[in-house]
């Protein structure tokens, strides 16, 4: 288990680069922060990467993925193809990646809807060897960031959905999505928005809050203000059709 933190911790912010967090509360043993300049909410300390690939490879979130099975995949499929059929322009006759693939799903849409090349990267091998038997047109590549690094680059589109709450290090994850792709390339984010009005007055409670799988959440400012960092400006935000999550698209600039 991680630690409570304590009332104040002077920690550097990697949305605002601020030096100062007050204690945001505990769920499951761990302690949260929040920043005191742009509000960012994160889990401190973090469980390291290797935990982090354990707990995806291993624990409760890979539960069920094999190389040969997949829970829900009608849903997944269905959802994927929805999906890349709306994000369609950014990556039509280009090259595309999804960052954070899982099984492949939304990749295999996007190949089939018209991407000159679909290539997915994910820290499960289960997930990745799942995809590379079912959607064989399609480049499956295994790793942290640091280890895909290598070949990603050059990518006109960039999908990455519910990934930013999980990763140990979002400076990392952002400038990867940078290395990524060309400039003036997009980038299509999703994660749960702290700010929404269906989340409960004691964030805390909120079914969402549920580390070590979730360990930081966004608003749409606070998300806006990491992607400036690192040179992406919005394009804009998409609905979420009443959930509780932000959607949104971005360009390097």
């Amino acid at each position: 288990m991680v630690k409570s933190s304590s009332n104040s911790n002077k920690v550097r912010c990697p949305v605002c680069e601020g030096g100062q967090a007050s204690a945001f509360g505990e769920k499951d043993g761990y302690g949260f922060l929040k920043c005191d300049g742009c509000g960012y909410i994160f889990c401190h300390p973090r469980p390291s990467q290797q935990q982090l690939a354990e707990f995806y490879a291993m624990g409760d979130a890979g539960a069920g993925i094999t190389a040969t099975s997949f829970p829900k995949v009608s849903s997944r499929k269905r959802r994927g193809f929805f999906n890349a059929l709306k994000l369609l322009p950014h990556y039509f006759a280009r090259r595309a990646l999804d960052v954070g693939c899982g099984g492949g799903f939304v990749v295999g849409a996007m190949k089939m809807l018209g991407a000159r090349e679909a290539h997915g990267i994910d820290i499960n091998p289960n997930a990745t060897n799942y995809a590379k038997e079912h959607y064989p047109n399609c480049y499956f590549h295994t790793g942290s960031f640091d280890e895909v690094k290598e070949i990603a680059s050059g990518f006109d589109f960039i999908y990455s959905s519910e990934v930013i709450e999980h990763v140990e290090d979002v400076e990392q994850y952002v400038g990867f999505l940078k290395g990524a792709l060309k400039p003036g390339g997009v980038v299509f984010l999703t994660t749960p928005d702290i700010e929404s009005d269906q989340v409960p007055e004691d964030k805390i409670s909120w079914n969402t809050f549920s580390p070590p799988q979730h360990i930081q959440f966004f608003s749409e400012k606070t998300l806006t203000m990491l992607m400036r960092r690192f040179g992406f400006s919005p394009i804009r935000r998409a609905s979420d059709r009443g959930g509780a999550g932000i959607k949104m698209l971005f360009r390097l600039d």
